[in-house]
This record gives C-alpha cells, sequence and structure tokens, in this order.
C-alpha cells in the first residue's frame, strides 16, 4: 500500500511523499479499515520531526520506523476474527467510520473498537474526517471549562481546527466569543463565517496592542474563559477576569519549545488554569468519552458545528504539501486529503 512512512525523523514535513510498504495485518482483535480521507494537523509536523511529547526518548512511543497521520475517516475492510462477544461492538463489513490513531497517513489502518466510531447517518466521510480530531474542543468548552450564557471566551488560535470548533461549541453555550487570530486576512475570513462578537488580530510582539482590543470589548473586565490551542498563558493571565479560568489544549504556535509561567500571576487573578489531554482522559474515563461523543456528533448532526475546509488536496502525494501549509500558517480551518472514494472503496 501507499503511505507516509517515517523512517528517520524529518526536518522538513513538506518533502514527504508516499512509499510503497506492506499493507498491515490485523491482529485478532483489530479492524482493516481502508482510509478515504486523512486530516494533517500541526501534531503531524512535531511527529515527523520527533519534537512531540510522544517521540521523547523516555517517555514517549512513537519512534521511526512508524507511517505519519492521525485523523482518519474511512470503510471497513475487514472486521475481528477473534470470538469475544462484542469485539465487532455492532460493525460490520463495509460501514463507513471515523477514528484517530497513528498510521492514519496511508490506504489502510488496523485499529481496535475503541479508535473508530461509525459517521452518523447523513454525514460525508470528508465532513467527519474534518471534525474528528475536534472532540476535543467540544470537551473543554463543555466539561473542562463549563462555559456558561453570557460568559465572554477567549479562544486562541481560532481560525485553526481546533478553534475554529471552540468557537463555535462556545457560541452553542451562548457565551459571547472573542476570536485570535494571526494575521488580518484570516480575521476578515472569521467575521464572515462563524458569527464570533469580536475577531483581535494579535500583532507584533509584546501583546500590548491586541490585550487593549479584548479589554475595551470586555469593559476593562477581562474575558472569564481562556481556551488556549496554540501556547499562550502567559498572555492568557493578563487578559483574564479575577476567578477566570483557562483550558490548555495544546502548543501548536511553539514548535516544541515551552514557555515559562511566573505562577505568582496565577494567585493574583484566582485563576484556574487546566490542561487537557483529551486522549488520556478518554482511556482513563472511557464512560464520560461517550458522553462526550455522544453530545459532540449530536451539535453536528444538528448542524451547529460545520467544518471549514482549507484548500484542496488530493491523494497522499499532497500530504507533503498539506503539511507546509500548515506549518506556514496559511491554514484557516482544517485540512482533509482524499485518499480514495468512499463509494467505491464501500463495494470492496
Amino acid at each position: 500500500m501507499k503511505a507516509i512512512h517515517i523512517p528517520t525523523y524529518t526536518p522538513d514535513p513538506s518533502t514527504l511523499q508516499p512509499s510503497n510498504i506492506p499493507t498491515p495485518t490485523p491482529q485478532a482483535d483489530e479492524f482493516l479499515i481502508r482510509i478515504t480521507h486523512c486530516s494533517p494537523q500541526h501534531a503531524d509536523i512535531l511527529h515527523a520531526q520527533g519534537k512531540h511529547q510522544n517521540n521523547n526518548a523516555k517517555k514517549g512511543w512513537c519512534f521511526p520506523p512508524f507511517t505519519l497521520g492521525y485523523d482518519f475517516a474511512g470503510v471497513v475492510h475487514s472486521l475481528p476474527t477473534s470470538g469475544a462477544e462484542g469485539v465487532a461492538g455492532g460493525l460490520r463489513k463495509g460501514d463507513r467510520v471515523l477514528g484517530a490513531a497513528i498510521g492514519a497517513f496511508a490506504e489502510y489502518i488496523c485499529v481496535k473498537r475503541s479508535a473508530i466510531r461509525k459517521v452518523p447517518a447523513g454525514l460525508s466521510n470528508e465532513t467527519a474526517c474534518a471534525m474528528v480530531g475536534q472532540a476535543v474542543s467540544y470537551a473543554s468548552v463543555v466539561r473542562i471549562a463549563k462555559v456558561q450564557p453570557g460568559e465572554t471566551v477567549m479562544v486562541s488560535g481560532a481560525s485553526g481546527g481546533l478553534g475554529g470548533v471552540c468557537c463555535m461549541v462556545a457560541k452553542a453555550c451562548r457565551a459571547r466569543v472573542v476570536a485570535l487570530v494571526g494575521d488580518e486576512g484570516k480575521a476578515a475570513q472569521m467575521r464572515g463565517s462563524l458569527g464570533v462578537d469580536a475577531v483581535v488580530v494579535m500583532r507584533g510582539g509584546g501583546g500590548g496592542e491586541w490585550m487593549g482590543e479584548v479589554m475595551e470589548f470586555t469593559g476593562g473586565k477581562g474575558v472569564d474563559v481562556v481556551l488556549d490551542n496554540t501556547g499562550m498563558v502567559d498572555d492568557a493571565l493578563r487578559c483574564l477576569a479575577y476567578f477566570g479560568r483557562i483550558v490548555i489544549l495544546g502548543f501548536a504556535a511553539r514548535k516544541g519549545v515551552m514557555e515559562e509561567v511566573k505562577m505568582n500571576k496565577l494567585l493574583l487573578k484566582s485563576a484556574t488554569v487546566v490542561g487537557y489531554r483529551f486522549g488520556e482522559s478518554g482511556r482513563r474515563f472511557p464512560h464520560e468519552l461517550e458522553e462526550i461523543w455522544e453530545g459532540y456528533l449530536g451539535m453536528m448532526q444538528e448542524g451547529r458545528l460545520k467544518p471549514l475546509l482549507y484548500g484542496r488536496y488530493d491523494g497522499l502525494e499532497d500530504v507533503g504539501r498539506a503539511l507546509g501549509d500548515l506549518a506556514a500558517r496559511k491554514v484557516y480551518g482544517k485540512i482533509v486529503v482524499r485518499v480514495a472514494d468512499e463509494e467505491e472503496t464501500a463495494k470492496l
């Protein structure tokens, strides 16, 4: 099969091209999925470069050689052969599924039942793939930050996949939303698409100008909640209201270099700062994970959450270009790469 295979870490993931490797053979408790779509993200860049926490020599588990990629949608090609009751979990051959597992930039992937879910009726594989990685956004707003009607929520990296869904979910919770973006082009797109209450461009260094805009919007109070997708806790604290909450979702803008924060700032604002590692939380608390997915997919089926798709990417040959566009901060919304036609794949 074709796959984006990583024999050694790659400084420039935009140069990656597919190679031919053996099609994986599923274990007795695994599904073989034929992938129709995959969705590159900033974490894939870090994985390819060896800068992700999963690549840590002491505590990590993802080391070359491996197949890159995480978010995908596809079709069940074969079922587990294990005789254990419930292993297939109600899935049948030919069912459309969405999932997340290392190895998604390929024509096939082997996964256990916990890694995949059936694509809800009425949603395309493309839409499902665009939204599969954003369940963390829904959970962060609803379960971790516990956003309430009338609160003001600031979202960093709001033009990206995670940030855009954070904005949509917060609006669905009847909050006021301040979207932080990196340039005027993305700001113009956001003002016309997500219905947020304010769009602020993070201009230059120091943060003085854009922070002034945030404080003016809140009447000097500051925001009640910050959803940090990029790694800006120090700046977030300066914009935060007293007793405000910050939820850390990731550090996409820091390129593997973590910031240092003076802890007295938390005391002065009586701030709550929570890190949310969605994958690990789901493994530890599977019942809560099912509730999150039920609520998230429900919002999608109701049409309250819709993907913002950027560009057109066809075939695994376009994965390198997609990663290059992500690294260059060109992307508004989410990239989805079409790997195969879902109708034809379902007939195989």
